[in-house]
């Protein structure tokens, strides 16, 4: 059954606009055919309105949003109102969930800024809504009391850098302990390493991976794995 989806192409012809010129209508959306049929409207306006009051919490006293709290929470809220469904692989779905129900989410997130690559438009990556989604897909432990704990430990920096740039969306599992890594219960998840320290650990690790399957480690393997590795990076730079 379908789905809705817009364009990179149909998103930046309404968001990129001339100055002076006024602002075209919201595009219409295509529909793609896959996965159950689902009142998608109903969801992306939830989705909508509990961002948007997340980011009314979250407002500092310079009246910006905080967009390291604001991402934290709000990756668990959008995860739990989305469905098991083939739309969440499309970029194209991403699209249109920013452009035509929280393009204001997106513009208090970045105070205003109307940057098109946070609306998905260059790199499915950079779509907020999809990372903030796929924060709480990876960090998700149905296991766990807290299912959602992963995903409100770490700075914006640490998940663009050391986990979505690094392609581990592929390998959760060793997402995972690289989060339970840097930040141990045991220590009340307070940062295990320094900013240069996991900046060098994340490098090493990419080089490690040139020759290793992340994919297919155990969540268990990969924490002796980054433990390993981190003890053989600190013995050589210490």
């Amino acid at each position: 059954m379908p789905y809705p989806i817009l364009s990179k192409a149909e998103a930046r012809s309404y968001l990129v606009i001339e100055d002076g010129a006024d602002k075209p209508p919201v595009p219409i959306a295509r529909f793609a055919d896959a996965g159950p049929d689902l009142d998608w409207t109903s969801i992306a306006e939830d989705v909508a309105a509990v961002l948007l009051a997340l980011a009314d919490k979250h407002m500092t006293n310079k009246g910006k949003v905080d967009g390291s709290d604001f991402e934290a929470a709000a990756s668990k809220e959008i995860h739990e109102r989305m469905p098991s469904h083939p739309a969440l692989a499309d970029p194209e779905f991403w699209v249109w969930l920013a452009v035509t129900h929280c393009e204001e989410v997106v513009d208090r997130r970045y105070a205003g800024s109307q940057n098109a690559k946070n609306f998905g438009v260059g790199g499915a990556g950079e779509n907020l809504l999809y990372r903030l989604w796929l924060r709480a897909e990876i960090a998700y432990d149905a296991s766990a009391k807290d299912k959602y704990a992963l995903s409100r430990f770490g700075d914006i920096d640490f998940w663009r850098s050391h986990i979505f740039r690094q392609g581990y969306a592929d390998a959760r599992g060793f997402a995972r302990a690289l989060l339970e890594f840097q930040f141990p219960a045991k220590a009340q998840r307070k940062p295990k390493l320094k900013i240069i320290e996991i900046r060098a650990l994340a490098k090493h690790l990419k080089r490690a991976r040139s020759n290793l399957m992340f994919e297919v480690m155990s969540e268990a393997r990969a924490v002796e794995f980054i433990e390993s590795e981190w003890g053989r990076l600190a013995l050589t730079s210490g």
